[in-house]
């Protein structure tokens, strides 16, 4: 018996311990060599600053993630009560094997009702039907799709459809996915729709019985269920196997994860889970107030040549994530400015960078800020700024090229003048002499 006690006392002690002493901080790299898909970012939804990375340039086909996109439209560009009838192309355009919530031609239903089934069912059928909706065509909304894209910063993206079936010439990337899904959250509706897992359609014209949809995603309601999770979308196809992208808010601090290719179906949901838990829980916030971003003495080079030592200030903070091993001291600022700089409208960003050799998969680019120049002879970043703010050492250059100019301008006019007045000088003296020798011909 007291054996059978001291062993159980020396377990309760072993998981004590166990419990008791925090898991070591996952760094970039480990967080790297954990992640099974191919490609993978994660973000800060507020700012944009990639807070880690895997391969988040190459070129892959999204799938269904393509239909955040196609939400953004259609909540940007039209009401969710506005009907939506659907044409022969829409419906038939799509084969049957794919997903979708048996829509027929010319049935109607609301946006609402295909927006949820867009984010629920990954209905492809809605996808098309919103597609006409917005811009009359499916082609035309591939065109706005793409347009919208380059306005959220997705420039290598380019989509051919509004759904994600494959196709060669429909493709993005882990971050361009990322800066997509950035714009969408900035519209409340997407998060309500796309954080979704059960939705009641009514019925319509075509379909007397409701339809109800049930969404299949374990981050919400599955064994990986996530706290926090706002918006959410899966996509597969044979070409681009699994991909997923989340957005997960906790404690003010917003993130969104994009994984993509990820060959089993569970891998996407602990990548994503391994990307998230990373972005809580190993990462701090750093602050720059704009007192310390001011700076006093910098040498710049204006577009006279001339240069200037100029003080630099900004009426904004600064805020980035960097991983809990660094300090803010492991922050550089570098100033940057444009090569031969203008000085009626210098161009002068604080571009702020982990000062780190081995930074692992940590974006090294934190984030940059415009700042404001100021000489102590001239002022020359405002952007009302004319050249009557320059001071008079700044004016004659003007002045004197003008002054030239003009006077060039009058010689040339006289020089013109007088050799007009000495033809016509000429021509009447001839006149004059040609009628005197007719008149004392004969």
């Amino acid at each position: 018996m007291p054996q059978r006690l001291i062993c159980c006392f020396t377990v309760f002690v072993i998981l004590f311990i166990c419990t008791a002493i925090p898991a070591a901080a996952l760094t970039p790299s480990e967080l790297k060599e954990k992640l099974i898909s191919e490609t993978a970012v994660l973000m800060d939804g507020e700012t944009g600053q990639v807070l880690f990375e895997k391969d988040h340039q190459l070129k892959m086909a999204p799938a269904s993630i393509t239909k955040i996109m196609t939400a953004l439209l259609a909540l940007e560009n039209s009401e969710p009560g506005s009907i939506i009838s659907m044409s022969e192309e829409a419906v038939f355009s799509i084969g049957r094997g794919t997903s979708h919530i048996a829509l027929d031609v010319d049935e109607e239903l609301t946006l609402e009702d295909a927006l949820y089934a867009l984010a629920i069912e990954s209905a492809n059928d809605a996808a098309n039907g919103i597609a006409e909706h917005i811009s009359g065509s499916l082609a035309e909304f591939a065109a706005l799709m793409n347009y919208r894209a380059q306005k959220a910063g997705a420039i290598n993206t380019n989509f051919s459809n509004a759904h994600g079936l494959p196709d060669p010439d429909h493709y993005t990337t882990a971050y361009d996915m990322a800066m997509i899904t950035r714009a969408a959250l900035e519209i409340p509706r997407f998060t309500e729709i796309f954080s979704a897992f059960q939705y009641d359609m009514p019925p319509t014209n075509k379909q007397e019985e409701p339809r109800i949809f049930w969404r299949n995603n374990s981050l919400l309601t599955g064994k990986y269920k996530y706290q926090g999770v706002i918006a959410t979308k899966t996509g597969w196809t044979r070409d681009s196997q699994h991909t997923l992208v989340t957005a997960a808010k906790r404690d003010g601090r917003t993130l969104i994860a994009v994984v993509m290719k990820s060959s089993a179906p569970n891998d996407k949901w602990e990548d994503t889970v391994s990307l998230l838990d990373y972005g809580f829980s190993e990462l701090i916030s750093v602050n720059f107030t704009k007192e310390e971003l001011a700076k006093e003495h910098y040498l710049i080079t204006d577009g006279y040549g001339t240069e200037i030592d100029a003080e630099l200030f900004t009426d904004k903070n600064f805020s980035c994530l960097i991983p809990n091993s660094m300090t803010k001291a492991d922050i550089k600022i570098h100033y940057i400015t444009e090569n031969n700089i203008s000085p009626v409208n210098p161009q002068v960003k604080a571009v702020f960078l982990l000062d780190t050799e081995n930074p692992g998969s940590v974006f090294s680019k934190l984030g940059e800020l415009e700042m404001t120049m100021l000489d102590n002879n001239y002022i020359a970043t405002s952007a009302d700024l004319t050249s009557n703010n320059l001071t008079d050492d700044k004016k004659w250059p003007s002045i004197v090229i003008w002054t030239i100019g003009i006077l060039g301008i009058l010689l040339v006019l006289f020089i013109f003048l007088g050799i007009r007045r000495e033809i016509m000088i000429q021509r009447r003296w001839r006149n004059r002499y040609n009628s005197y020798i007719d008149r004392n011909k004969y």
